[in-house]
């Protein structure tokens, strides 16, 4: 369960540190201890797909 969904958490570290993991949390309103144990449903991964494109954005790493 949430394997998928911690994976977005080390992504926004590895492209923003710290400040891109917490807009990750704000923007998908589940931090990274909830996101672990949260299924890998369909619904779930597009909102921290487009959560990541968002932050991806806004740091210049599209």
């Amino acid at each position: 369960m949430g394997t998928i969904l911690a994976s977005y958490f080390d992504k926004a570290k590895e492209a923003g540190g710290i400040a891109a993991q917490v807009k990750l949390a704000m923007l998908t309103k589940m931090a990274r201890a909830t996101a672990v144990q949260a299924p890998d449903s369909a619904v779930n991964i597009k909102t921290f797909d487009e959560a990541i494109k968002q932050i991806y954005q806004n740091l210049n790493k599209t």
